[in-house]
């Protein structure tokens, strides 16, 4: 991926810190929980997670790593925009490619914190694969970004491997921000064989939402028999609301620190 830093140095000022865990952070997603009506205390998850990760899934997996944060409105949405909705970035006195930043983004990334990521698989990762489209009322695009970006990373481009295959029955299951065990399925299995025993997936996607949609793929990795599934997420979008008081200071302290790529939610150095 050619020379990531200098890519996203263009932009560095789109980027926003994700915060380390502590309380009124999400331990999953790193958003921010509900408090509880009796202590005021905020829950360990939030509400998007505790239904994401529920009963309708085989394992979910508890390892989502975003890389930055997002929101989808205001002026400081111009990375949602490249990362969700695919257009290109203003950068000094040219345009970007939304498949170059994010490329960049990971590639970057990943070099900076692959330790902390493999810490949390165990061990280094066997399988680089990606959340399928399933775009609900929309034509997917004839050939999804993510396997592109990850054919674009160096450090990931020769492990990676398009294992999942939406299933259509339960596109409006995810559409509706639930997960289910059944969304995805992973290529050539069949007769109960694991055709994934004993792999370490690192698992890509670009924008986190409610969680049902890397919920329910990394679900159909495990019961596939992996040993470990990692959900690096380009973008986690936040909505700091004026009534979720701990969104809204997880956005304010994102907001008001420059971002750092030798930072993430796990290692946290810069103590951001």
């Amino acid at each position: 991926m050619g020379d990531a830093k200098a890519v996203t140095d263009l932009v560095i000022s789109l980027y926003r810190n994700v915060p380390a865990m502590r309380s009124g952070v999400c331990r999953i997603c790193r958003t921010g929980p509900n408090n509880r009506r009796d202590t005021g205390e905020p829950f360990d998850i939030c509400s998007s997670c505790d239904r994401t990760m529920g009963e309708h899934l085989y394992r979910p997996t508890k390892h989502v790593v975003p890389i930055s944060l997002a929101v989808r409105d205001g002026d400081d949405n111009e990375l949602y925009k490249v990362v969700a909705r695919k257009e290109a970035v203003r950068a000094s006195t040219s345009w970007l490619k939304p498949e170059n930043l994010m490329a960049a983004t990971v590639a970057r990334f990943y070099e900076a914190h692959e330790t902390c990521l493999t810490g949390l698989a165990r061990g280094p990762f066997t399988l680089v694969t990606s959340v399928p489209s399933t775009r609900l009322g929309r034509p997917i695009r004839a050939f999804h970004i993510l396997p592109q970006i990850i054919g674009m990373v160096s450090a990931l481009k020769d492990r990676h491997k398009p294992l999942l295959v939406a299933n259509d029955k339960y596109a409006r299951v995810l559409a509706k921000r639930d997960s289910h065990r059944d969304s995805f399925q992973v290529m050539g299995a069949q007769n109960g064989e694991q055709v994934l025993r004993g792999e370490r997936v690192l698992l890509l996607d670009d924008l986190f939402v409610s969680g049902a949609h890397v919920q329910s793929a990394a679900s159909a990795l495990f019961e596939q028999g992996a040993e470990e599934v990692v959900a690096l997420v380009i973008l986690r979008l936040i909505v700091p609301s004026p009534w979720h008081d701990n969104r809204v200071d997880i956005w304010q302290e994102a907001s008001a620190q420059p971002f750092n790529f030798d930072r993430c939610c796990l290692c946290d150095p810069a103590g951001g």
